[in-house]
């Protein structure tokens, strides 16, 4: 058995179709791939953050807006998902919005493998070219405190988190699901907190596409744009706290835990991406105050 893409290791197929699931199985597992099944996208979500795959393949309806719901949330969720969609659709037109909604590539059923390896391999290549590795020395870091403060740009996030998570793999060896997890956080106490946009103004403006639109709105604000969000981090051979403060109004965190990620866009997806990651989620106060812990395993 042999990869012949590289680094890429682990699939999830998302499909109800059995037998597309089964194709990609027995054509995949041979070259060395691992392959997860999501019989649907209704669960998802939920098995890209149980299994963190290196690549999606995830079916898209034309009957039905769930597969699109998935693509979104799985890009939201981490922004580096590498995502192939696929249909029935022979129209030009579902595959550029499968591209437009984060997806990497689109392939029309039925699923020939050896347009997926040539897929897969498009998009390793791509990958590699954009990838900067650059690791610290962690060997000689048992203590860390400090603090982060930063505006609502959104834009400058993953700067930010790496900042935040320089020397967290002295305890932390997934430090990809910690960036996601952390990310979360970070955008709610920007996009909920200090820019006060709800999930419903939020959801609204992301179906219409002019959500770009409400975050300058939101920003130029006199009311907002002078607002914060400060990190402390504490990190020693045991656990890693970061305490997340934003300068909004907080909210109602009491009733926004949830088991089901589709109950609440926004905030609680954020949520169950964060719980699903840290040993410990607790707000405080009004709610504008967070603070995540990870436990060494």
């Amino acid at each position: 058995m042999r990869n012949v893409i590289g680094t890429m290791q682990t699939i999830l197929a998302i499909d109800r179709d059995d037998l597309t699931t089964d194709i990609i199985t027995a054509g995949l597992v041979p070259e060395g791939f691992n392959v997860y099944v999501a019989r649907g996208p209704s669960d998802g979500l939920s098995k890209y953050i149980q299994f963190k795959p290196d690549l999606v393949i995830l079916n898209i309806d034309t009957f039905s807006n769930m597969g699109f719901m998935t693509l979104r949330d799985i890009c939201e969720a981490d922004p580096h998902a590498q995502v192939i969609s696929m249909g029935t659709s022979r129209d030009d037109t579902l595959a550029m919005e499968c591209i437009r909604q984060g997806a990497k590539d689109y392939l029309k059923k039925p699923i020939e493998i050896k347009e997926l390896l040539r897929s897969i391999e498009r998009i390793e290549n791509r990958r590699r070219l954009v990838s900067i590795v650059s690791e610290p020395d962690i060997s000689c870091v048992c203590l860390e405190q400090k603090r982060l403060v930063f505006g609502n740009d959104i834009e400058k996030l993953p700067y930010i988190i790496n900042q935040a998570v320089y020397n967290a793999g002295a305890l932390c060896s997934d430090k990809d699901t910690l960036k996601i997890a952390l990310g979360e956080i970070m955008l709610n106490a920007i996009e909920h907190g200090n820019l006060n946009i709800t999930m419903k103004e939020k959801r609204s403006a992301t179906e219409k596409g002019d959500y770009n639109e409400l975050l300058c709105e939101r920003k130029t604000d006199p009311a907002h744009a002078g607002k914060a969000v400060t990190m402390d981090i504490y990190m020693d051979t045991e656990k890693l706290v970061y305490t997340i403060t934003d300068q909004g109004n907080g909210f109602d965190y009491k009733t926004i835990f949830d088991t089901d990620p589709y109950a609440h866009i926004g905030s609680g997806l954020g949520l169950f991406i964060a719980r699903s990651f840290f040993s410990e989620v607790a707000y405080e106060g009004c709610g504008n105050k967070v603070r995540l812990t990870y436990l060494k395993p």
